[in-house]
């Protein structure tokens, strides 16, 4: 009971030190406000710059690769390697195939391709290769005939179109036909390189049977990607890159741009800490006598130490649920306008993408009221220390 009436002597005494300075705490409030919203603004374009290079990686690549054991340029008996990916908990596709380097010529034109050999139904499970077509159909692969589907430049390239043969060619193996049945477009690089033909009739065309180069992965969640690679190089002995592996330099620009951003968001809440710790020295500075009497009456220095720390909170705080509501209105808005930015410098984005993620509002709160707290520790033990006589006299 008589610590109940303590705590609201205490949080009386702080309200009215706040209510004594109205423009000065206003200002205060609102530069902790005004830095809430710059930094959860900052968070929303971080987290969709990762979310959306994280999704154009993943969409765009498998999940896991698997390449032939050291010294081997193939994957022999893969049928029995496919079963045992298949049967591990996580993997929800497979996709085998046969890559080689292969001329594509048309008339007078002719362009140097990636040749992939797959099995439509399984490669189309894996990397959803029906959504990125643009013309015909990518299950015209199965079944027999020599059919090929190009990538949309490397198409332009040739000038072809859907129904045109194009002569494949490649040292040692003998010039085959390839009728177009079909165009895709990732809008990546691959458009002006891949073709993708029937895993047996690459095989063929390379004088191989029953052999691959590589196997492709997908899991149902993507961060395990890395375990899953481990455990197939232990158990078999292939070579099994994560796609996070292979995007390694990219992910580390992320970690380090990250770094020099929480940098960045330090600076912005120390400006605003200043205010917070401005607003009590002046409270200090006019409430010395009041200081003075209050020690003098016996109220402990822990408690004038409490009371200026509650100022302190109470101020961060208010910044804090103003900045929340300025953060998310500012982020609605941004939404509503696709701000474009160079492709070129942010790995082929042509707008900036933003993300309203729960956990910023938390991060920049929680940083917002360590920084402020700490601001106003020096006032609050200033205050604390005070000689009530030398305090009284003063005024």
């Amino acid at each position: 009971m008589i610590a109940g009436v303590f705590a609201m002597f205490e949080v009386d005494i702080a309200f009215r030190h706040i209510r004594s300075r109205r423009r000065q705490t206003m200002f205060s409030v609102m530069a902790v406000a005004l830095a809430v919203a710059i930094i959860i603004i900052s968070m929303s374009m971080m987290s969709g710059f990762m979310k959306t290079i994280i999704d154009v990686t993943v969409e765009n690549q498998p999940h896991i690769t698997v390449s032939p054991k050291e010294g081997e340029d193939y994957i022999y008996l893969y049928h029995g390697f496919e079963d045992y990916v298949l049967g591990q908990e996580g993997v929800v596709a497979v996709s085998s195939y046969y890559e080689g380097e292969a001329a594509l010529q048309y008339r007078h034109n002719v362009e140097g391709a990636m040749l992939l050999g797959v099995n439509p139904e399984d490669e189309d499970r894996l990397m959803n290769v029906t959504g990125d077509m643009v013309a015909g159909d990518f299950n015209s692969l199965t079944g027999s005939g020599s059919r090929i589907i190009l990538g949309s430049k490397l198409a332009r390239n040739l000038d072809v179109d859907i129904g045109d043969t194009v002569t494949a060619k490649f040292p040692g193996s003998d010039p085959t036909d390839f009728k177009i049945t079909g165009i895709f477009q990732t809008g990546t690089p691959v458009d002006e390189t891949l073709a993708y033909a029937n895993l047996r009739r690459v095989q063929d065309f390379y004088g191989q049977s029953d052999i691959i180069t590589g196997m492709d992965i997908r899991l149902s969640d993507i961060y395990e990607a890395e375990n899953h690679a481990e455990v197939i190089d232990r158990e078999t002995g292939y070579d099994a890159t994560s796609w996070m592996e292979l995007n390694s330099e990219i992910l580390n620009l992320i970690a380090t741009q990250e770094q020099f951003v929480y940098i960045f968001y330090v600076m912005i809440f120390a400006i605003s800490g200043f205010g917070i710790a401005n607003t009590l020295i002046m409270i200090v500075m006019e409430k010395v006598a009041e200081i003075g009497i209050l020690l003098a009456m016996g109220t402990s220095r822990r408690s004038i130490l409490f009371i200026f720390l509650l100022e302190a909170g109470i101020l961060g705080l208010a910044g804090v649920i103003i900045g929340s509501v300025l953060g998310y209105i500012s982020d609605i808005v941004l939404l509503s306008y696709s701000i474009p930015v160079p492709p070129d410098i942010y790995f082929g984005m042509d707008h900036l993408p933003l993300l309203i993620v729960p956990k910023n509002f938390i991060i920049a709160g929680l940083f917002a009221m360590a920084i402020n707290m700490i601001a106003g520790l020096f006032p609050a033990r200033r205050a604390s220390k005070m000689d009530p006589v030398e305090a009284i006299h003063s005024v």
